[in-house]
This record gives structure tokens, C-alpha cells and sequence, in this order.
């Protein structure tokens, strides 16, 4: 992936990092070369956004920064407003899809096609939501017009081995959304509710997963990037301020600096185990969906095995690629408290010097 240090470019938006140490030309040609790697980071988060957040809200907006004239500019407004804006938008709608497929849902006949579809839609993801207001509602509404409100789910017959296959998700899916929905075709127990979960409600299940995933490792992006361009600007406004000033004043700033290059490095260590944390769990996903996939080339029994073993390779597939890019934020993250360490390091060596 080209993802490299994504989060780097979202926390760091005032600048880099660097060592107050270095001789003027050589600081100024560091800071050069910083600020191009800095933009390259940021276009490669906002291009992550554009090609895989779920919300089109989002989406549209990274790829209008991208192809914005404004160059650099652009990528900052976005992280800084556009982005949360469109966050923002995005919600307000998935709140109108989910009210109006819950009305759907209410006043549906029961047996009908409108009842069985909306009831699926309503615990699928805001991208199936969207899809059932703008089309499948309409389709199960024309399924009842033809079949005189009378529809029956065509499910596969019931084996023992099926039944015991989902009582293993319910108990070591990684998937916190798949193990509810084992667990709940399991306490219902009946034919209907075990050829649901493997019609619908797994599907459902994995990529709310896969959703949850994405949005909380974005949300500690946001997180991470504030208190860290915080801290930066604070760390070399205080730098500033040591070099502008003398005596007890610069001593004061020079402390000052070291406090939040310390901190940064507190942080950005922090912020490094949490994305080997979010690894971790990319890891078992990806190694649960190629046993999945792996039962599914064996499997015996009716179901449609075809479609689990697609989904399944996609999902092995899908989830490598969340945990090279947590592994890349972890180290980058690595760096970052490294380079925080030495420029604390050079203001102490500057601090000792005035003794």
C-alpha cells in the first residue's frame, strides 16, 4: 500500500518535527525537505478517504481537495473543516434513512416483501440503507404488487454441521456485530432464523465490523492529530521565544519546549501502541476469514458455500490491508516520539551549556 505515514500528515499540519540543533542552513534545507515528505503523508490519508471511507459525504469531499487546484492548501482545509462537515452531513442522513425505514417498516403488512426487507435493512450499514431507500424499497414494493403481499424467503435446508458452524462464530468470531447475530439465530433456534443468519445477517454482521474498524481508527487519527499539532506548535513557539529572548526568560521557554517535546514523545509512544493494538486485531480478522473460506471449500451441506468463500477472500484480503496500514501508523508514530525525544534532548544539552 502506499499509505505510509497517513496519520503523520493529518497530525502535523503546522510543520515538522525537527532538532533545534542544527545550523541555520542545514535546519532550513531539513524543514524543506520535511514539509514535501509532511504533504506526501496528507495526500495519501486523504486519498485513503476518498477510495475507502463508507460515507459518500466524505468521500466526495477528499476527492475534491485532491483535484483542488489550491494544491496543499486544499488537503489542509479539508482535514481542518471539510472534513468534519462532511462527517457531519453523513450523519444527518443515515439518522433520515434509518426514521424512514423504520416507518417502512411499522406500517408494512406482516408477510409481506416490504416487512422482510425493511426489517434486514434496518440492521444493515448506512451504505445498505441508503441503497434500500433509493431502490429496494421500491423493488419489494413492485414484489408485492405481483405476489399479492405474500412473500416467503427461500432458504437453504438445515444441517446439523450448519447449525454447529454457527454456534463456533457465536463463540470466536472476531467480529464483535457477527457474534451478535450468531448469537441471536442461535437463542431464536429455528430453521428460519439459522438460514437467515447465513442469508443476511453474517454479511450484515462482517461489514458493520469492517465499518466499525475504519471509523474508529479515522476518529483516532482526528483524536491523535489534535493533540499532537497542539503540542507541536506549542513545543516551537517556545523554541522561538528561547531564541528571541536571554537569561531567566530564555531558560523559561527553554523548559518550556522541553515539557512539550516530552509530552509529544508521552503521546506519539502512546499512539504507537494503539495502532500495533488496532494491528492486532486487523490480524485476527484477516486469519479468521481464511478459515472461514477454509471451511467453505470443505463444507458438505446446503448453504451457499459459493458466496461464503467469496466473501471470506475478500475479507482475508480486505483485512491485511488494515493491518499494514495500522502497522505503518504504529511506526511512523515510532518516529515521531523518537524525534520528540531528541529535540528534548538538544534543549536540555542547550540548557546545561548555560550552567
Amino acid at each position: 500500500m502506499a499509505l505510509r505515514l497517513a496519520v503523520l500528515a493529518a497530525a502535523l499540519t503546522v510543520g515538522a518535527v525537527l532538532t533545534t540543533t542544527a545550523p541555520a542552513a542545514l535546519a532550513d534545507t531539513k524543514t524543506a525537505a520535511d514539509q514535501v515528505e509532511l504533504a506526501s503523508f496528507r495526500r495519501d490519508f486523504v486519498m485513503r478517504l476518498a477510495l475507502r471511507d463508507a460515507m459518500p459525504e466524505v468521500r466526495a469531499e477528499a476527492w475534491n481537495a485532491l483535484r483542488s487546484s489550491a494544491g496543499e492548501a486544499a488537503l489542509v482545509d479539508f482535514l481542518a473543516i471539510g472534513y468534519p462537515n462532511a462527517k457531519a452531513r453523513a450523519a444527518q442522513r443515515i439518522d433520515r434513512n434509518y426514521k424512514y425505514i423504520k416507518r417502512v417498516n411499522d406500517f408494512s403488512l406482516p408477510g409481506s416483501a416490504v416487512r422482510a426487507t425493511s426489517a434486514v435493512a434496518l440492521t444493515s450499514t448506512s451504505a445498505a440503507q441508503a441503497e434500500y431507500v433509493q431502490s429496494g424499497h421500491a423493488r419489494a414494493q413492485e414484489l408485492d404488487r405481483l405476489n399479492n403481499n405474500k412473500y416467503e424467503e427461500k432458504l437453504a435446508r438445515m444441517a446439523q454441521e450448519d447449525r454447529d458452524y454457527v454456534a463456533v462464530l457465536a463463540a470466536d468470531d472476531p467480529g464483535v456485530q457477527v457474534r451478535a447475530a450468531a448469537n441471536r439465530a442461535l437463542s431464536v433456534g429455528d430453521e428460519t432464523s439459522i438460514g437467515l443468519f447465513f442469508k443476511y445477517y453474517w454479511g450484515i454482521g462482517a461489514d458493520l465490523d469492517t465499518e466499525a474498524f475504519r471509523r474508529t481508527t479515522s476518529d483516532q487519527n482526528d483524536i491523535w492529530h489534535s493533540k499532537i499539532r497542539t503540542l507541536t506548535e506549542a513545543a516551537l513557539a517556545a523554541e522561538k521565544a528561547e531564541r528571541e529572548s536571554s537569561g531567566e526568560l530564555a531558560r523559561k521557554a527553554r523548559a518550556d519546549a522541553i515539557a512539550a517535546w516530552r509530552e509529544i514523545e508521552s503521546q506519539a509512544s502512546q499512539s504507537s501502541v494503539d495502532w500495533n493494538a488496532e494491528k492486532a486485531k486487523a490480524d485476527r480478522q484477516a486469519s479468521s476469514w481464511a478459515s472461514v473460506a477454509a471451511h467453505a471449500r470443505a463444507a458438505q451441506t446446503e448453504q451457499d458455500w459459493a458466496a461464503v468463500l467469496a466473501r471470506a477472500d475478500q475479507g482475508n484480503h480486505s483485512w491485511a490491508d488494515e493491518a499494514e496500514w495500522a502497522s505503518q501508523q504504529a511506526n511512523s508514530w515510532r518516529s515521531i516520539a523518537a524525534q520528540a525525544r531528541s529535540n528534548a534532548q538538544a534543549a536540555i544539552d542547550r540548557d546545561q551549556g548555560d550552567d
